[in-house]
């Protein structure tokens, strides 16, 4: 209503209606493009680690808003259903929804999800989910996923032990830096390639925050469950499963499964990146994660360290 009567503050565009039937039907086309997706493989296996990672998060979250699921048929339901939408041209991987605490608040049961899957679903066939996305204003969506945005990130603090919750609080910085990233753009292609150009051109003491925080925020979920497990464990003084932790994030590091210094996210050999600059991210990164996992171990054989948490209670 505001749209047209130019009271929304921006140019408004009325949504075009077009639709175009089809029937997804199972082909073997894929195979013509295997090919090619080889190489893709440094985005699409940190992106399929991530997509297991989220299945595993959501079940948990249901698991502790009173709803238990077996953690490994969800996970074959995901490959199942995603390796059946590919012999159907679908593109992208399927997973669990998360928030399934805020949808249990709101009421909803299994039939919320079986009409969400029909209605994508014909719609999808139909060929308006563009309209209706373009027709549906954001201000009416926003709402829905800051509620669902604030149900996670509480129930993250009150199903968890009180001495953890710096470390919940810490896994959150991965997602901060990937807002970041998205926000300023730092991702894009030519401001990435420009950076590069500049630092190479004009070398400072210190590299710039434009290519650190997407480095920091790339593969966010992996890096923020592996920072809360190593800071958990710290709390706990569990300095040597802290230390393996470390240890992962400084092999994953170096190959661009966590902190991809490529703007898309792609995992890489670090001697390959294209300029000096952009080869220093992974070896710091990787370098202070093995450094502080060294620290950690060493300090495991204190006296102090072998004090649990309950004794010092």
């Amino acid at each position: 209503v505001c749209g047209p009567l130019g009271l929304a503050g921006l140019k408004f565009q009325t949504p075009t209606f077009s639709s175009s039937f089809g029937v997804p039907l199972p082909t073997l086309g894929f195979v013509q493009g295997l090919a090619d997706a080889l190489n893709f493989l440094p985005v699409i296996i940190p992106f399929s680690i991530l997509t297991v990672v989220g299945g595993i998060n959501v079940t948990e979250s249901a698991r502790l808003a009173g709803d238990t699921y077996d953690t490994r048929e969800v996970l074959m339901i995901d490959a199942c259903s995603t390796m059946f939408a590919g012999l159907c041209g679908g593109v992208a991987q399927t997973t669990a929804y998360i928030g399934q605490p805020a949808f249990k608040q709101m009421g909803c049961r299994a039939g919320y999800t079986i009409l969400t899957g029909l209605v994508v679903g014909l719609c999808g066939m139909a060929g308006i989910i563009q309209f209706i996305v373009d027709a549906i204003p954001t201000a009416a969506l926003a709402p829905i996923l800051c509620f669902v945005g604030l149900e996670i990130v509480s129930q993250a603090f009150a199903c968890c032990p009180r001495a953890h919750f710096p470390a919940v609080a810490f896994a959150f910085l991965p997602n901060i830096a990937r807002v970041l990233a998205i926000k300023g753009n730092y991702s894009e292609a030519g401001v990435y390639d420009t950076l590069l150009a500049t630092l190479q051109a004009e070398p400072t003491r210190y590299l710039n925050e434009k290519l650190l925080i997407p480095a920091l925020g790339n593969g966010f979920i992996l890096t923020a469950m592996l920072w809360g497990a190593f800071f958990a464990f710290l709390i706990d003084k569990k300095l040597r499963a802290s230390a393996i932790f470390l240890g992962l994030l400084s092999i994953f590091s170096l190959f661009g499964v966590v902190h991809s210094v490529d703007p898309n996210g792609f995992m890489y050999l670090p001697w390959n990146l294209p300029s000096p600059v952009a080869q220093a991210v992974p070896y710091q990164f990787a370098l202070g994660y093995a450094v502080l996992a060294i620290i950690f171990l060493l300090l495991s054989f204190t006296k102090d360290s072998q004090m649990s948490v309950v004794e010092e209670g």
